[in-house]
């Protein structure tokens, strides 16, 4: 499926189209696709704010909206596997879902004073005073722990980190279980803060190969019902009507052609 990614950093998959949060470099980047369904995937309010307006300039025929509220590294991570080739832009949804099951999300951050979800605790807090200070971040669990010389990542097929420009302790990358697969932003780190902290570093580990993802979202294609608008499949609602799909049958378009689709490597932008 084609995908524009609306405010996604360098370095996420190559068959990835980005577009700045704008009206007007999202158009470009869509008339520049050949005429086809497009996914546009976003991961803030802003930037599906943006999407939308798209859709009405553009028209809703072929433009299809993925709004995912997921930590960056995680939303590379689904971003690859929707660049999947034979993959219908109707099953964005239930791929980003199963991509999104396997995948473990870690973050090292040098202070939590600003930090609401999950909640560190007022001894944590105190503990942010200190310059050396580090707490690692499982949103998963939705815990909060003092950083004792590991992340917890599990190793995993594909690992993908993101960092502010200044580290938050020396070494990080030796805390990985193998070094990573994708640096978004480059290994100067980002400019955007994706926490709430002056120093962060965020990794993603997906915990099996995306074409296992692939298998089992290709295996459900012909069990999904229809959209009652356009006839497209859709698992629960059709992301270019936003209307809930109704168990009746797919119409033409939301079929996959040909054998189970496979993946491309996740890989970064050179």
């Amino acid at each position: 499926m084609l995908v524009v990614a609306i405010g996604a950093p360098e370095g996420v998959h190559a068959s990835v189209h980005r577009a700045d949060p704008t009206l007007e470099s999202v158009v470009a980047a869509i008339r520049r696709l050949p005429v086809d369904d497009v996914v546009l995937a976003t991961r803030d309010e802003a930037a599906r704010k943006v999407a939308r307006s798209a859709r009405l300039v553009l028209g809703p025929e072929r433009l299809a909206i993925l709004h995912l509220e997921v930590h960056l590294t995680a939303w590379a991570v689904i971003l690859a596997g929707l660049t999947t080739p034979a993959l219908p832009a109707a099953s964005a949804r239930a791929v980003a879902d199963d991509v999104l099951s396997r995948v473990v999300t870690r973050a090292l951050v040098s202070t939590v004073t600003s930090l609401a979800e999950p909640t560190p605790t007022f001894r944590q807090h105190a503990g942010s005073l200190l310059p050396t200070s580090a707490f690692v971040v499982d949103p998963g669990r939705g815990t909060v722990g003092r950083f004792l010389g590991h992340l917890g990542v599990p190793d995993g097929e594909t690992i993908v980190v993101a960092r502010s420009p200044r580290p938050v302790v020396p070494g990080v990358d030796a805390l990985l279980p193998h070094p990573a697969d994708v640096e978004l932003g480059g290994p100067h780190g980002l400019p955007a803060a994706e926490w709430p902290a002056p120093r962060w570093f965020e990794v993603s580990s997906l915990d099996a190969p995306l074409t296992t993802t692939i298998a089992n979202v290709a295996s459900g294609f012909f069990r999904w019902p229809a959209c009652d608008v356009c006839g497209r499949a859709a698992p629960e609602s059709c992301l270019f009507c936003d209307v809930a799909a109704h168990p009746a049958r797919t119409g033409s378009r939301g079929g996959v052609a040909g054998a189970t689709p496979h993946p491309e490597p996740l890989e970064a932008v050179r």
